[in-house]
């Protein structure tokens, strides 16, 4: 295993579609995505399952996926490549270094599929979901820009309404979706896939910040 994951580190730097946070050069993001176009974002993209679906569907848009683990990237920007989806890419950085990669005002839409709920109230600040990164997505999102959560943690839900409200946003959106109940259009990652088939409630959310 860490054989292949020393392989796949190796693919992601020869990857066109991949941008390493970490030594990355100013202005890869305008170079990526132009001077106006609008970008979605997929945090803990994992194997990028929206970012994907997203670039497929609306390839007048740019499509970001932004996770801190290199091997789960590399399925999703091989995937990209193959198919040729030139509006995807794929940022391996974490959350908390967003801003120092995106500019502010350029994101139409942030998605947040499945985040680690952090259940320990020591951990609340670390929510991608807490007040302190929902400031941090106010500065990223243009006029009009929504957040959308999915989750089947009832609690993190509770905490994202509470969080948002306290930030001044409004909840735009929601639906608590039970196990069966599956929407052939629409996205699922799979965590989503191992909920539902454990018999779950999916919840999702879509938010505004002002």
């Amino acid at each position: 295993m860490a054989r292949q994951k020393r392989l796949r580190f190796a693919q992601l730097e020869d990857m066109d579609n991949v941008v390493d946070g970490r030594c990355c050069e100013p202005g890869w993001f305008e170079r990526a995505f132009g001077a106006q176009q609008a970008v979605g974002l997929e945090l803990g993209c994992g194997r990028g399952e929206y970012t994907l679906a997203q670039a497929r569907s609306r390839p007048d848009r740019g499509c970001l996926g932004v996770d801190r683990n290199g091997a789960r990237l590399w399925k999703g920007a091989g995937i990209a490549l193959d198919e040729g989806l030139a509006n995807a890419f794929f940022l391996r950085s974490p959350i908390e270094h967003l801003e120092d990669h995106v500019p502010p005002g350029r994101v139409a839409e942030i998605w947040i599929p499945f985040p680690d709920p952090l259940p320990r109230n020591r951990q609340a600040r670390h929510r991608l979901v807490s007040p302190l990164f929902l400031e941090r997505y106010r500065q990223l999102l243009c006029p009009g820009g929504t957040v959308h959560l999915k989750t089947d943690d009832a609690h993190l839900v509770a905490f994202a309404e509470h969080a948002v409200h306290a930030v001044g946003g409004r909840i735009l959106d929601g639906s608590d979706s039970l196990a069966g109940n599956d929407e052939a259009t629409e996205v699922q990652t799979e965590y989503e896939k191992k909920y539902r088939g454990q018999g779950r409630t999916i919840y999702g959310r879509q938010f505004s910040l002002g």
